[in-house]
């Protein structure tokens, strides 16, 4: 034969079962990571648009006079600038509206403040062009137009030295923000602006490394203050606290490295089982006069074709997935998370394939050209294992009787091959609950960062004035939904010593703030809800709780929320702050109006004293209050119904009302009445529609990446599995024809080859699934940019591991199954497939 190679693709096609298999687990493997990393680069990319949503700008200084701007803005470090006027308040003239909705914050931007800055996005008109023009937010431009009010607002401005003036403006333009706001837009000309210290300059550097350290030297030159664009920096991981900087890079690079580990494992499995099948055939060719080198380039060959023909589809197949997913299913419903096309992943996703299939190719070529000839033929040195333990698979045989310790035993015969597939299919198991541990702890880390809003508008009391018959106004305007009526105060309270958790000593120690009466804590900013019947629906449902309303009012219970953020040693923690729960009673001392209009820890110490107390019973412990979300510092919040919380506070005011709309229309068209009711009621009101809208697309944006992430773990896995079990089986003909030839039954063989397939799975979890749970905590909770978040660890990642693992075993085995049972006994004993 003048051209070995050319048995290359003979043997390909003639096996296309194995090709396709090996070509399959090569494809996904790359398809994974490439991926990872676009959704990666195309997420860091997506957070940092947003983060620019409110301002371009990595760095600002404040309280700046015309001469500190015009040095600034010849300084060679920067990149671009805006600079920015706050003018002062101005309340026009006009009798058709109440007083918070004539008044206007006026700010002037310079054209570069406009254009590059704040990038300010026009509805309809046009850009100021001098001081007495401005722009105004469209819902407030809405109100305008409603009442028939002119476009020429006169009225009084005031600036920050309470100096007043008259002013006229000229409405020109109405411009969308990201929230409701009563701020209107005029232009600023440095050149002829009055001097004063309200005068802003927000920059980009030119260099995007030291950019904190580089701003800083600026400031302290020019003797003026500085502050920076805190989230735009993080994500550029250029912000002020480096160890915080490098979290998300450092998980990354874990991440990354685990899946290059489990393609080369992946590929080195499937190309090592493929070749070391063949050993009888390259012995035939040996013996014709084949050189090493020449049995080399063989399997070097089959390694080309099979990259020529899996890298470009794994890299496309990874790409048009994520693209797919989130162009067409994804857009225009969950947000503007775009995919973009990265060169540096394409292309170390390419040579990433090309050199794990080479790599995972040299080994098995190097053992392929050594092999002799005689050995090769007889098909000794397939056949050949380890010397076995006569007592070994003691285990094997109690729970699965005599079959399972013949299976035990005959997978270990060959320890090479024992090795190799048992780190085949541990790290498809690490890789599903390593990666399903990360989705968890990142959604987790996801909801602390967020504090995504659940309502869509708010009325809260302002300087002790509460809401009185507000409600029952609001119930009254069309589109309504639901409301939601809360009492909500800060105040210094107890907690028992027992229950206060140890971390939150620490934390309160740290900052000596952890003050002892008797057998409390004396605690500051402890949040007392009173909730209504709707609040507490809101509560069952985000919480996936049952509490029954009247047995909450009526038998005093109480839920503890317990999530809360602290520090020790200057790293920031969040955790349970109390160590309560359900079914637990809690001693709450009465309080009076007096202390709570001014709560300080003597007047509650002579409470404490007085003995009055009220005995609460714990029905719930979560960890976030539903309605508004907030984390608390150092402190924890406590749940009751409203009656409870007059019974223990003597207070009955309403401090907060929450609205969901029927549609986002009612909102705006009921935009002036409700801030008619605020002003009557003295109190604000924040429309937070757009902030619930984006929270909400972020999470079921989210959900959709972890579910399809999961999805592409448990595919690749499977793949896995299925390709190691079925070639691992059908690769021992010969013993298997050994155990027929010698007796054993039908019902014997197929639990023996079932049995080998299982035990596979189960050694495999017993290793893997505790090396999991090792990677989790060292490798991602210990690089949580957020810090110590109180993660316990879920268990349905190693339940559902373990048992898909044995599960997928079994059915990997069922497939050569049939093939085993149709084997001619003769035949396989001659010869080795």
């Amino acid at each position: 034969m003048k051209n070995y190679s050319a048995l290359t693709s003979r043997y390909l096609k003639k096996h296309k079962g194995r090709t396709v298999l090996t070509l399959i687990g090569i494809i996904i493997a790359i398809a994974m990571f490439t991926a990872i990393g676009s959704i990666y680069y195309s997420g860091i990319n997506s957070e940092i648009q947003n983060a620019k949503a409110n301002g371009d700008f990595q760095v600002y200084f404040f309280e700046l006079g015309k001469e500190n701007v015009n040095t600034l803005a010849s300084n060679a470090e920067f990149k671009n600038i805006g600079i920015t006027k706050q003018e002062g308040t101005y309340k026009f003239e006009s009798d058709k509206l109440t007083e918070s909705l004539r008044t206007l914050d006026i700010k002037s931007y310079d054209a570069a403040a406009f254009k590059d800055i704040f990038k300010v996005k026009l509805v309809e008109g046009r850009l100021p062009k001098n001081s007495s023009e401005i722009l105004i937010d469209k819902k407030i431009s809405s109100v305008i137009k409603d009442k028939k009010i002119s476009n020429v607002l006169k009225g009084t401005l005031t600036g920050k030295n309470e100096s007043s003036s008259v002013k006229e403006y000229t409405i020109v333009g109405v411009y969308d923000s990201n929230y409701i706001t009563n701020t209107a837009l005029s232009y600023l000309d440095i050149k002829t602006s009055s001097d004063s210290k309200d005068y802003f300059l927000y920059a980009n550097m030119k260099s995007e490394k030291n950019i904190v350290d580089n701003a800083q030297k600026i400031a302290k030159a020019n003797d003026v203050k500085i502050d920076i664009n805190t989230r735009l920096l993080y994500l550029m991981g250029e912000g002020p606290d480096k160890t915080r900087n490098a979290g998300m890079d450092k998980i990354f690079a874990i991440i990354a490295g685990f899946v290059i580990v489990c393609t080369v494992v992946v590929i080195y499995n499937a190309f090592n089982i493929s070749v070391m099948e063949r050993i009888k055939h390259f012995g035939i060719l040996r013996s014709i006069g084949a050189t090493k080198a020449q049995i080399r380039r063989l399997v070097f060959k089959e390694a080309a074709i099979m990259s020529a023909i899996s890298v470009p589809i794994g890299i496309i197949a990874g790409f048009a997935g994520i693209f797919i997913t989130f162009r067409l299913v994804m857009h225009g419903f969950l947000g503007a998370f775009e995919i973009g096309f990265y060169p540096q992943v394409i292309i170390v996703a390419a040579l990433l394939g090309i050199f794990t299939v080479f790599i995972s190719a040299f080994f098995p070529a190097r053992t392929a050209s050594k092999v002799s000839p005689i050995d090769a033929i007889r098909g000794t040195v397939v056949v050949k294992g380890d010397k076995a333990k006569r007592r070994g698979g003691r285990w094997a045989k109690l729970l699965f009787s005599f079959e399972g310790q013949v299976a035990y035993k005959n997978i270990k015969r060959n320890r090479k091959r024992f090795y190799i597939t048992c780190i085949s299919l541990m790290i498809s198991i690490i890789m599903f609950v390593f990666f399903s541990n990360f989705i968890d702890i990142f959604l987790q880390s996801n909801k602390i960062a967020s504090q995504a809003v659940k309502v869509e508008s708010t009325f809260i009391n302002n300087g002790g004035v509460y809401l009185g018959n507000l409600p029952k106004q609001v119930k009254e305007l069309e589109g309504i939904k639901e409301t939601y009526e809360m009492s909500s105060e800060y105040i210094t309270y107890t907690i028992d010593k027992k229950m206060l958790s140890d971390k939150f000593k620490d934390s309160l120690k740290s900052k000596n703030k952890l003050e002892e009466y008797g057998q409390n804590y004396l605690i500051n900013n402890v949040n007392l809800f009173g909730y209504d019947e709707s609040c507490l629906k809101l509560f069952n449902k985000e919480n996936k709780t049952n509490i029954d309303y009247n047995n909450f009012k009526n038998n005093n219970e109480v839920i503890i929320v317990n999530k809360a953020r602290g520090s020790i040693d200057k790293k920031t923690i969040y955790d349970s702050f109390t160590q309560y729960k359900v079914g637990d009673e809690i001693k709450m001392p009465v309080l009076n109006s007096s202390y709570m209009k001014s709560p300080d820890a003597e007047q509650l110490k002579r409470l404490i004293d007085n003995g009055n107390t009220i005995t609460f019973k714990v029905v719930g412990v979560v960890e976030y209050e539903s309605v508004l979300q907030n984390i608390p510092y150092n402190s924890c919040g406590i749940i009751m119904s409203h009656d409870s919380f007059k019974k223990l506070t003597g207070a009955d005011e309403l401090s907060i009302l929450a609205i969901n709309f029927n549609s986002p229309e009612y909102a705006e068209k009921n935009y002036e009445k409700l801030n008619m009711l605020a002003d009557e009621h003295k109190a604000q009101y924040m429309d937070v529609y757009k902030q619930k809208k984006q929270s909400d697309d972020q999470m079921n944006q989210m959900l959709i990446l972890v579910y399809g992430f999961i999805s592409l773990i448990i595919l690749i896995s499977t793949v896995n599995i299925i390709n190691t079990v079925t070639i691992n089986l059908l690769v021992k003909k010969r013993e298997y024809a050994t155990f027929k030839a010698i007796g054993m039954t039908k019902g014997q063989f197929q639990k023996l080859v079932l049995l080998e397939g299982a035990l596979f799975g189960i050694i495999a979890c017993i290793i893997g699934l505790p090396i999991a749970f090792l990677l989790t905590y060292l490798g991602i909770l210990s690089n949580n940019p957020l810090g110590d978040i109180g993660y316990q660890a879920a268990w349905w990642p190693y339940l559902y591991g373990g048992l898909g693992m044995i599960g997928i075993t079994l059915l990997a085995a069922l497939f050569p199954l049939r093939k085993l049972n149709d084997m001619n006994i003769v035949e396989s004993l001659r010869v080795e497939e």
